[in-house]
């Protein structure tokens, strides 16, 4: 087994026993039956219609967590991703049943409708009044022919909520029936995941080549309906959207009145979420949907899935869904919804700190080559500084600086190139608005310390920067980097590329600036080499192993080399 393949269980067959002992164990509303894999609202009442469902486990919360009052009276586990037995819906349906009667809401999988159809019909037989609904949520798979239907996804949770506040209000068994087959006609679900689920103790469920993605993927690691190259998060949620809206399903329309569920698979990041959220509330007001309950978050997941749905319900037009919706429920993993949400207006904002507003000049020939030139040779080297990152730390620093160097690369042309002053501060501030993280930090300090630097030297104009100015700026921005960032030289960062420089710059103060430069590059490069030696002290580097990052060079220590080399050059090479 990889370190990939590693999952967090004792043993492929205890987890499910252990998931429901945990369940109980932190909601003491919540018990378990015996030793069977089912889970009763403890405080349950027996006037009332009770409600279950179940399925294969490696859906968690669903369904389990969604037993409580308002929801559910029970619900029982299979294996991960098989039905339980009907043996087992059996006992938990004679266990929550009272005079009221039960409704046994059921996934509309080949397995799940068999053994929950026999449960039902033996209570039957035994006097218990029962009724059975299926869920067929999946608007997915309206071209294939096939005798099982659409499966049922997410949606499910709709007829849940809805039918369990129905109960709860004291409603007839034939009342709740009626509703949730209501709810099951206007509900529809599409998914898309990225990477298949990985069952416990076995191989990833389905092969995904690199960049594709699956559209229309179910909850049991089963493939889907189109694969196809990666798109944007704003180009998947349309496609799912065309799914939602086609009329042989839901046929999502404008002018619908909807509550929505935006479902994480298992394996999707909250960033990830919010950009989803984001895009599905986008679509919908464009589409002129009004959404009055929307929900987002982990409700039906397909163990560690790297992927999403969406579940669309239509309300009604009496209301009665939406007041459902919003009735109160103790089923400790649902999660209330947010009443009409609708993509908030940009509040206006006025920048309270003073920026340089550019006044563009004659531009320096000098200065315009050298800042060509480092964007170039920065540009150059992004693949390989995130190479070196991933290695030491969290693989984005070519990345962030390509994003910088882009800004900077659109904004020089409008730059004033007055007094080095100037430039320093504008590019300071370019920096600290479009280079975030730690880099960003310590470049903004080091050129914000240079500029004040240079005004102190006599603020010269660009083409009057002599060796001892740029000593004395470089030496101002280094102290003010160690003073705030605490790294020192021999710490296996920047600092061990810049301070080597310094010091040719300070002994050699006199000389030419064509004979330093060369002498800074050598300086620059010394200094890459050594960092490949030395112990990671400070940043990301030091929390990594020793052996991680012997022989790797600092990446932030790349970077500064090159831009330090690429100024250098333009000086000491006569063929740029």
């Amino acid at each position: 087994m990889t370190s990939q393949d590693y999952q967090f269980y004792n043993t492929a067959t205890s987890s499910i026993q252990e998931n429901i002992s945990t369940l109980t164990t932190l909601h003491p509303s919540l018990q378990q039956l015996g030793d069977l894999p089912c889970v009763v609202h403890a405080a349950r009442d027996p006037r009332k219609v009770a409600l279950i469902c179940g399925g294969g486990s490696g859906h968690e919360p669903a369904h389990a967590g969604y037993v409580g009052q308002g929801m559910l009276s029970g619900a029982v586990a299979g294996n991960v991703f098989a039905s339980p037995s009907s043996s087992l819906v059996l006992e938990l349906i004679l266990e929550v049943t009272g005079e009221a009667g039960c409704l046994v809401i059921v996934k509309n999988y080949t397995g799940d409708c068999l053994n929950f159809g026999i449960a039902v019909e033996k209570a039957k037989k035994m006097g218990r009044k029962v009724e059975m609904v299926i869920c067929a949520d999946d608007t997915t798979l309206l071209n294939q022919d096939t005798l099982a239907g659409p499966r049922g996804l997410c949606g499910v949770l709709f007829v849940h909520k809805i039918a369990g506040a129905c109960a709860a209000q004291g409603h007839s068994l034939e009342t709740v029936y009626s509703v949730a087959q209501l709810v099951t006609k206007n509900i529809g679900t599409a998914g898309v995941a990225v990477s298949p689920c990985i069952p416990p103790g076995k191989p990833p469920s389905f092969t995904l080549p690199p960049n594709t993605m699956e559209f229309g993927i179910g909850i049991h690691g089963e493939a889907g309906v189109l694969q196809c190259g990666s798109v944007d998060c704003r180009s998947s949620v349309d496609k799912l959207f065309s799914y939602l809206c086609d009329a042989r399903g839901l046929g999502l329309k404008s002018g619908d009145d909807v509550a929505v569920i935006v479902n994480n698979l298992g394996g999707t990041s909250e960033l990830e979420m919010g950009v989803v959220c984001q895009e599905v509330l986008k679509w919908l007001e464009l589409h002129h949907v009004t959404c009055y309950q929307f929900y987002s978050g982990l409700y039906m997941t397909s163990l560690g899935m790297h992927g999403i749905s969406i579940s669309v319900l239509r309300l009604d037009q009496e209301g009665r869904f939406l007041e459902f919706l919003k009735y109160p429920t103790s089923a400790p993993h649902w999660k209330p919804g947010s009443h009409q949400p609708q993509v908030p207006p940009v509040i206006p904002h006025d920048p309270q700190v003073e920026r340089l507003v550019p006044k563009p000049g004659c531009p320096n020939e000098r200065l315009s080559k050298i800042l060509s030139t480092v964007y170039k040779d920065l540009l150059s080297k992004v693949g390989e500084l995130d190479e070196l990152d991933r290695q030491v730390g969290d693989g984005d620093c070519g990345s962030t600086v390509e994003g910088v160097v882009r800004e900077l690369e659109s904004r020089t042309s409008s730059l004033e190139f007055t007094t080095f002053s100037t430039v320093l501060t504008q590019l300071s501030d370019i920096v600290e608005e479009h280079m975030g993280g730690t880099s960003g930090a310590i470049y903004t300090i080091g050129l914000t310390a240079a500029a004040g630097q240079a005004k102190v030297s006599g603020d010269p104009s660009c083409e009057e920067v002599t060796v001892e100015v740029l000593a004395k700026c470089l030496e101002s921005a280094l102290g003010a980097v160690t003073r705030y960032g605490k790294a020192q030289e021999g710490d296996c960062t920047m600092l061990d590329v810049l301070y080597p420089v310094l010091r040719v710059l300070q002994l050699n103060s006199s000389a030419d600036m064509t004979t330093v430069t060369a002498l800074c590059s050598q300086a620059a490069d010394t200094g890459v080499m050594k960092t490949a030696t030395l112990k990671p002290r400070a940043g990301r580097a030091s929390y990594i192993r020793s052996e991680d990052t012997d022989t790797c060079s600092d990446p932030g220590a790349v970077a500064a080399a090159t831009w330090v080399k690429a100024i250098c050059k333009c000086f000491y090479l006569d063929d740029l």
